[in-house]
């Protein structure tokens, strides 16, 4: 329904600007014509009339922007390898990028912590979560756990998909974090 009155708004808008552009042209038309008739005298306010309307109308045109198309939300998708372990450097790629000191622990014992991250005497325990779906509790209770085992400050979750409403319960009574990976920039300021 959203798309639908999205559609209709740029259609409206589009006929508006169309009749208006005709009825410039016209008016701009009939001086000229007059202009001409009177021996010249309003061929000046005709031609000035004229330079303005082509200069303003390529402006409104540029201005109009078509409906999104279906699937496209308002920011971009991110970009991000489909596999679990790339996705995982991918993470400590950004970070670092970020200014972070970021390794990723090793693949099997890691005890819930993906990646160690260390900046401005903080370090922060990550799991990795690349999902298309929802991540639900066992991911809060790897990072949870793995805070103690790797005795870092702070247990983060980063996925690439949603959070289910028990996972949020639970990060909330553990101190758990659930971000995005677009969230990855704002690291500093949300933990």
């Amino acid at each position: 329904m959203r798309r639908l009155i999205s559609s209709a708004f740029y259609f409206f808008r589009y006929a508006v600007l169309s009749a208006t552009l005709v009825v410039i042209g016209g008016f701009l038309m009939a001086t000229f014509a007059e202009g001409a008739m009177d021996g010249g005298r309003n061929q000046t306010s005709a031609f000035a009339g004229i330079v303005l309307a082509g200069l303003l109308l390529p402006a409104l045109l540029l201005r109009q922007k078509t409906p999104p198309r279906r699937g496209q939300g308002r920011r971009r998708p991110v970009r991000c390898p489909r596999d679990g372990h790339a996705f995982e450097e991918w993470v400590a790629g950004r970070l670092e990028a970020q200014g972070w000191r970021a390794h990723v622990t090793a693949g099997s014992g890691d005890q819930g912590i993906d990646i160690i991250a260390r900046r401005k005497g903080r370090k922060i325990g990550i799991q990795c979560k690349r999902y298309d779906g929802a991540v639900g509790n066992k991911a809060v209770q790897e990072a949870f756990s793995g805070r103690a085992f790797h005795r870092v400050d702070t247990a983060v979750v980063i996925t690439t998909g949603h959070y289910t409403e028990s996972a949020k319960a639970l990060s909330r009574r553990t101190g758990v974090h659930l971000l995005h990976v677009r969230d990855i920039g704002r690291l500093d300021r949300l933990i």
